[in-house]
Order: structure tokens, then C-alpha cells, then sequence
């Protein structure tokens, strides 16, 4: 195995273990939180972390994956921040939009969504067997 190999390697482990923590947080917040209120909302907010794993262990080629990954990623960060954004305009302490998207993403569960994305497309870029568009060289 060549070091580029097992700098792979160590890449889709390390993806694979937040992406893990990333499922699992989503499966305690799908487990606590109130579908009544934004329905279609909390049930985005919950269903990204939840489907982290499952899509970054079977979907392939590994770029397919990794851009189904970050759309997901968007997308929770969206209706998160939507969701947080009706939370703190109700209590009236929002300054704008852009600051609570802003506070959203410094999160830790979505900056662990981020990183999945990150690691997978570093460890994409590495692959010495695969081109960056999932081809064979």
C-alpha cells in the first residue's frame, strides 16, 4: 500500500466515524424534538444528520457521494437556521439573517456535517486509483 493509500484510508475512517456521530445525533434529535410545530421543516432538520451515514457508506462512486453529501449539508444548514431564526425572532433577539446563519454554522453538528464533506472530498482527491469525477485513470 503506498502512503497516498493509507493517507486515503485514514480519511474515509475518520469521515466515517463523524459521519456516525453525525447519524446518531440525528437519530437523539429525531427522538426529542416536536414535529407539530414547522412539520416539514423539523422533519428536513432531522432526516439530513440521520441519512449522513447511509448515504456516505452506499452511494458510489466516492464523487457522487461526496456531492450528494454537501447538498445535504446545505440543506441542514438551511433548515437549521430557519428553525433557529423563528426561535430567536419570537424571544426578539435576532440581528439579521445572515448572523444567525452565521451562528448556525459554528455549531458543532453542523460544522461534523462539514467535515464529512471535507474529509470525503480530501480523501477523493488523494485516491490514487480514481479520478476526481469517480472515473478509473
Amino acid at each position: 500500500m503506498t502512503v497516498r493509500g493509507i493517507i486515503w484510508a485514514v480519511l474515509l475512517a475518520v469521515a466515517a466515524v463523524v459521519s456516525i456521530g453525525v447519524s446518531i445525533h440525528g437519530v437523539w434529535n429525531a427522538m426529542s424534538v416536536d414535529f407539530r410545530q414547522d412539520t416539514v421543516l423539523t422533519s428536513v432538520y432531522c432526516a439530513m444528520p440521520i441519512l449522513c451515514f447511509p448515504v456516505f457508506l452506499l452511494v458510489r462512486p466516492a464523487s457522487r457521494s461526496t456531492f450528494l453529501l454537501s447538498l445535504m449539508a446545505l440543506t441542514f444548514l438551511g433548515s437549521y437556521s430557519v428553525l433557529n431564526w423563528r426561535t430567536c425572532s419570537e424571544l426578539g433577539y435576532c440581528e439579521s439573517m445572515m448572523a444567525t446563519t452565521m451562528q448556525t454554522l459554528s455549531t458543532d453538528m453542523v460544522l461534523s456535517f462539514f467535515a464529512v464533506v471535507i474529509l470525503n472530498l480530501i480523501a477523493l482527491l488523494v485516491d490514487d486509483h480514481v479520478g476526481v469525477w469517480g472515473y478509473k485513470k
